[in-house]
């Protein structure tokens, strides 16, 4: 079984990167107060964060009529099914990552202490480093996949459009059970598909050896959407996502804080209504 795990991933999330996901657009420089709130939260994790990547090969895939089947199991998501399929995958690759438990903690005790900016802050700096892991570990399966003539797919994760976060809990299940061994650190899937801790990710990628196939299918190349500087296994420019705000007002520090949170308990109310019903 081919598989890595890295306990100290580096976790030098770009500026750009983090700037995107706080809502500034591309041209706007943080200064004052939001430069110090930036530069602390990346401080503060760096000294408190542990975060963690795990991935291995599964055994086998197949790809059904409705469903792409990993060792065994099925998952019913068409983006990731068209993909394997257009691709002609010869395998998958499962990846977990997360930033652990502690800014989200942390982030926690600051909102009771009615500090929204520091709150608001190391909660986006959580998820940037969720999405940098990511990033790192697709560079890490190309490294793999170009040494062996292959080339890397598209991601896609439980939650994303078309796949029912419901499968969170069966695939983390498959990369616990057929490890033989315990995740880098602590992870679990809620009865709604959310995963705790919260900056967390599950995902998917595929490998194929129809190198060809990719170059000609410009769906197929995940470069556009990988944000890793300098990487020597490019295929095609990083498209960089729109901020929030690109077309609106800046807000301020506090109204973004306080918009954040409205959304998150939103949305734990919507967690707890749905498993209520259920």
């Amino acid at each position: 079984m081919i598989e890595f795990a890295e306990t100290s991933p580096d976790i030098g999330v770009a500026p750009a990167e983090y700037q995107r996901l706080l809502g500034y657009p591309r041209d706007y420089a943080p200064s004052g107060r939001s430069r110090e709130l930036a530069d602390w939260a990346r401080a503060w994790y760096s000294v408190h964060g542990n975060p963690w990547i795990y991935g291995r090969r599964a055994e086998s895939l197949e790809i059904a009529a409705e469903a792409v089947r990993i060792d065994g199991i099925d998952f019913h998501v068409k983006r990731l099914r068209n993909i394997l399929e257009s691709a002609e995958a010869d395998g998958v690759f499962l990846v977990a990552a997360s930033a652990g438990p502690e800014a989200e903690q942390e982030a926690q005790r600051l909102w009771q202490e009615d500090r929204p900016d520091e709150y608001f802050f190391l909660e986006i700096f959580g998820s940037a480093v969720v999405e940098h892991l990511f990033t790192m570990a697709g560079a890490r399966l190309c490294a793999w996949a170009d040494g062996h003539g292959m080339a890397v797919l598209p991601h896609d994760s439980p939650g994303y459009p078309g796949w029912d976060i419901g499968e969170q809990g069966r695939l983390l299940r498959l990369l616990e059970e057929s490890s033989g061994h315990a995740l880098p650190g602590p992870l679990e899937a809620l009865e709604s598909g959310a995963l705790k801790p919260k900056k967390s990710l599950l995902g998917v990628f595929g490998v194929t050896s129809h190198t060809e196939r990719v170059r000609r299918l410009t769906e197929l190349v995940p470069c556009d959407s990988c944000s890793l500087a300098g990487c020597q296994f490019r295929r095609a420019p990083y498209a960089r996502p729109r901020g929030e705000d690109e077309t609106g007002d800046r807000q301020t520090v506090k109204r973004k804080a306080l918009a954040y949170r409205a959304a998150e308990q939103h949305a734990l109310q919507q967690e707890s209504t749905n498993g209520n019903s259920e």
